[in-house]
């Protein structure tokens, strides 16, 4: 596989976006979503454990041995407090300085969060962060956004919590004016500029925007506004019903593929065989039965399965291992051509 180009030493950063490439070659939409079948990515932290807080031992780690096994893409949580009653803080760190360590510390994986939760940052911050990181990575962002479900946040933020689907819809409209125009004149409730402008610009013509969950929003909005949607793990029947509805919404007068992907936990056992069990958003299961399970949900349309670690029973570097050995080379990520350029199977049409 070929790496997505990156910025070399001595090569100038186009901050203002004067030779930005095509939306259509993002390296970040065809590694982790080349059309046709499914790859893998993994939520952060890669690994196991009770409660709230994870440990965060060998954190790094993971993500480079995740990198080389095959995974097309990690993704980071936008979790700014502690709600124990929540169960899950994510990976602790602050979204957008783990990225950046990320940016450093891996070559090729596509960097993802699963979600920035838009009310709770004003645009100008989250459009200035999620670019830096589009240059510094080579064009490796993809951004997931949310309108956030944890109601202790928005009090400590001074935000209205009944007022954040509008917010969020205000945020994300902030942000795509100032990131794909020079100059943009804003009138918004969040803040006006003219005279002005926000650098630096994408490396392409936009930042990939994926929505996750619903967020307070109609399914034709998430259609019309973003480019591809984070769900969770319903039963196969209610995931194949909204993908179908997904593509009808997506796909409609020669419209660009939007991609559909799943997140869900996985604890794989010891046990290659063991048949699937339910657990909180997701499988206990052997790898013979995970493989045909994610056989299947490629048949029903999802691009990408998101895997959380969390309720893992095992080491995840051992499970990541077996799934290097066993499981990924059946969905592996999509290639990137030597300038950057997706260069996507047969099958499912592409942006």
């Amino acid at each position: 596989m070929t790496e997505p180009t990156v910025p070399s030493a001595g090569a100038p950063v186009d901050v203002e976006g004067e030779e930005q490439r095509p939306f259509s070659e993002h390296p970040a939409m065809a590694r982790a979503y080349p059309g046709g079948r499914m790859t893998v990515g993994a939520i952060t932290p890669l690994e196991g454990f009770d409660g709230p807080v994870p440990s965060l031992a060998g954190h790094m780690e993971r993500i480079q041995q995740a990198e080389r096994a095959g995974f097309a893409s990690v993704w980071v949580r936008d979790v700014p407090l502690l709600d124990p009653s929540f169960g899950d803080t994510g990976q602790v760190f602050d979204p957008w300085v783990y990225l950046g360590q990320l940016t450093a510390r891996t070559t090729s994986i596509t960097l993802g969060t699963a979600s920035i939760v838009m009310p709770l940052r004003h645009p100008l911050h989250t459009a200035k962060a999620a670019a830096s990181v589009d240059q510094l990575s080579g064009g490796r962002l993809l951004l997931g956004v949310a309108t956030g479900d944890r109601p202790v946040e928005f009090p400590a933020f001074g935000q209205d919590l009944e007022g954040r689907a509008t917010r969020f819809r205000q945020s994300l409209a902030y942000f795509r004016v100032v990131l794909e125009h020079r100059f943009p004149r804003v009138d918004s409730p969040l803040g006006r500029m003219a005279g002005t402008d926000l650098l630096p610009k994408p490396m392409y013509q936009r930042i990939p925007v994926l929505m996750t969950g619903h967020g307070r929003q109609d399914v034709r909005w998430i259609a019309d506004h973003t480019d591809g949607w984070l769900y969770y793990t319903p039963p196969l029947q209610q995931q194949a019903a909204n993908i179908a509805r997904w593509r009808e919404l997506t796909q409609g007068d020669g419209g660009a593929f939007k991609p559909y992907a799943q997140a869900t936990y996985l604890d794989l056992t010891e046990d290659p065989l063991a048949l699937p069990r339910p657990i909180h958003q997701g499988f206990s299961v052997g790898r013979v039965s995970l493989l045909g399970m994610m056989r299947t949900w490629q048949e029903i349309g999802i691009d990408q399965l998101m895997i959380n670690f969390k309720h893992s029973r095992r080491p995840v570097a051992d499970v990541i291992d077996e799934l290097a050995e066993h499981v990924l080379p059946h969905f592996p990520p999509g290639r990137v051509g030597a300038r950057g350029e997706p260069q996507r199977p047969a099958g499912r049409a592409g942006p």
